[in-house]
């Protein structure tokens, strides 16, 4: 691939378009690894590497949760998730003014929608 060259991902059908709905996104990338967290959980922990956008980037990594495995390790996927998470905040201390700042932050997290 050249310097100049964008990455190059292959566009979703019209139908899969029209398909997604406010807070649903479509993901597709190379199934990393797949587990089952201990204990008494419901969902399947799989990590997907998405494409980068060009040759000088980090791929973007993120984590779907799913009542299945999405498949086998280093399969290609594609999954439409609902993107859900939560609100969270703490407090933090600046090191140079020792002034306590309450930060907010959110936590996201990926369901896969499944038929």
């Amino acid at each position: 691939m050249s310097a100049n060259a964008a990455a190059s991902v292959a566009e979703l059908p019209a139908s899969a378009k029209s398909a997604t709905r406010l807070g649903e996104a479509t993901i597709k990338g190379r199934l990393q690894l797949y587990r089952r967290p201990q204990g008494n959980s419901q969902f399947w922990e799989n990590l997907i590497i998405l494409p980068a956008p060009d040759e000088y980037s980090s791929p973007a990594t993120v984590l779907v949760l799913a009542s299945r495995r999405l498949g086998e390790r280093d399969d290609d996927v594609t999954v439409r998730v609902r993107i859900g998470g939560y609100r969270r905040s703490y407090n933090s201390t600046d090191r140079e003014t020792g002034e306590i700042r309450n930060v907010q932050t959110a936590d996201v997290k990926l369901f896969a929608l499944e038929d």
